[in-house]
C-alpha cells in the first residue's frame, strides 16, 4: 500500500494536516457554506458585507456592536457574570475536563432547582428571588466567578 498523500503534524500544540506533495498546511474552504441569506460561491452576504474572519481575534456582530467570537478551543465571558469581561480563554485539555465537571454540577443544579420548584412550589421561587435580588450578592457571586475564570487564563 502507497503512503498517503497527507501527515498529521504537531505544531504549535495543535495538530494540523499537512499535504506530503507540496509541504503545505492542508487548510479548510475560505469561506464555509453560508446559512440563509448568504452566497456560496463567494461567502458574502448578500446584503456586500464580507464573512466574519475565522480563527484569532475573530469578530462578530451583535446589536450593532463587534465583540468577539468563540473558537472551540476558546470562550469569551460577558459582563453579567465576569468582572474582567470580555475576554477571550483559551482552553487547554486540564481546562475541558474542569468544564465538562462544571456541566454535571450545572445538570444537578438544575435538576434541584426544578424539583424543589415543584416541592415548594409557593415559597421557592420568592426564596431565591430574595437570595439573589440584593446587589451586594450579586457583587460576590460575579466577583467569585471572576477569580474561578481567572484559573483558565493562562500563557500558552
Amino acid at each position: 500500500m502507497p503512503p498517503s498523500r497527507y501527515r498529521v503534524e504537531e505544531r504549535g500544540r495543535r495538530l494540523v494536516v499537512v499535504d506530503r506533495a507540496t509541504g503545505r498546511e492542508v487548510s479548510p474552504t475560505k469561506f464555509p457554506l453560508t446559512l440563509a441569506g448568504g452566497d456560496a460561491a463567494t461567502g458574502r452576504r448578500r446584503s456586500g458585507h464580507a464573512p466574519p474572519a475565522s480563527g484569532k481575534g475573530a469578530q462578530a456582530w451583535k446589536f450593532g456592536f463587534r465583540q468577539p467570537r468563540a473558537t472551540p478551543d476558546s470562550f469569551v465571558t460577558r459582563s453579567w457574570f465576569d468582572a474582567k469581561a470580555p475576554r477571550t480563554i483559551k482552553l487547554n485539555y486540564t481546562a475541558h475536563s474542569r468544564l465538562s465537571v462544571l456541566r454535571f454540577g450545572g445538570a444537578i443544579l438544575i435538576a434541584l432547582l426544578v424539583t424543589g420548584s415543584f416541592l415548594f412550589w409557593p415559597w421557592f421561587p420568592f426564596t431565591i428571588a430574595a437570595v439573589l435580588t440584593p446587589a451586594k450578592m450579586r457583587a460576590h457571586l460575579r466577583e467569585a466567578s471572576t477569580r474561578w475564570i481567572d484559573g483558565f487564563d493562562q500563557a500558552d
